[in-house]
């Protein structure tokens, strides 16, 4: 009896210190830790300069935390970047990258391991290797203007036949009168038109081999900066590269465009104040996005000057 009371004891004690392990395993197993990886951009295909963002939901045991290493991560050819994690609700946390790409091309890059932290256990997960497809931010296609809708026939019956014609002999003269007034409006204003309509943008700074990137990089900046002040009527030039991007929006520039003139500004101020001396297929990749903004108010302006053209026939 005595012995069996002593075996019994022993289970007992060895239970009890095995308890915390049998308890929590089974919910370890239960609940694995995962990775969705997302890559999102602006638009669709992701251009050159537009922002991108790497978002992954890590989603682990809610008593388990994620930890990252917080340095600069190397993505490739998309631009290094600084994580952030976000704990979303208890077992679901998110990482994000925020970043931009200034080559064109099919390109892989893999994501640093993220950790999985419950106690004293240590689970290191990776993520698949991401695809993305980078393409020029120049627009591919030429705007065509909005074709004229028809005019529609007036619907009548013949007793009204005698007062149409009426309507349509004072509308004639209304007409000429109206058109003879804007000949003497043109004439005064042919010289101002004249001027507009001879504007050209700024040419861009050619990309030779060997070209020192501080130089390429002011240019490129001055070129667009002139631009945007006769584009939008603003003092570019003596803006700074915080100030003209709200300049612009207050400007009623597109979203997309003000977005590009701060990615290339910060950029370009990198290159020329701050020694950073990108390659030479990131530089062409800063000359696309200056292409892109100074082509983007020339397809506005063209419709611009369509629209009195079509008012004129559809009066």
């Amino acid at each position: 009896m005595r012995r069996g009371g002593v075996l019994l004891a022993c289970l007992a004690l060895c239970g009890f210190a095995l308890w915390p392990v049998l308890r929590f395993a089974p919910a370890a197993a239960q609940q694995p830790a995962e990775l969705n990886v997302e890559v999102v951009g602006d638009g669709d295909p992701l251009t050159v300069g537009d922002p991108i963002v790497i978002r992954v939901e890590v989603r682990h045991a809610e008593d388990a935390r994620v930890e990252l290493d917080s340095a600069m991560t190397e993505l490739g050819p998309l631009d290094a970047a600084l994580p952030e994690l976000e704990a979303v609700e208890p077992g679901l946390t998110v990482v994000v990258w925020r970043t931009a790409a200034f080559q064109v091309g099919v390109f892989e890059f893999q994501l640093p391991p993220i950790a999985i932290v419950r106690g004293e256990q240590r689970q290191s997960l990776a993520a698949p290797h991401q695809r993305v497809e980078i393409v020029s931010s120049l627009a591919s296609e030429a705007v065509e203007p909005r074709p004229l809708t028809p005019p529609q026939e007036l619907e009548g019956g013949s007793g009204f036949a005698f007062w149409i014609a009426a309507l349509l002999a004072v509308a004639a003269g209304f007409l000429l009168a109206r058109v003879l007034g804007v000949r003497a409006r043109r004439r005064g204003g042919r010289a101002q038109t004249q001027s507009a309509q001879t504007h050209s943008p700024p040419p861009l700074p050619e990309l030779a081999a060997g070209a020192n990137a501080a130089e390429f990089c002011a240019a490129l900046a001055a070129a667009v900066r002139a631009h945007l002040a006769h584009q939008y009527q603003i003092p570019a030039q003596s803006l700074t590269s915080s100030e003209l991007p709200l300049q612009l929006a207050a400007a009623g520039a597109p979203a997309a465009a003000v977005q590009r003139v701060r990615t290339l500004l910060r950029e370009c101020d990198a290159a020329t104040f701050a020694d950073h001396t990108p390659p030479s297929a990131r530089l062409d990749g800063y000359r696309q996005l200056a292409a892109a903004i100074i082509d983007e108010p020339a397809i506005a302006d063209t419709i611009a000057d369509h629209a009195p053209a079509q008012h004129a026939e559809g009066s």
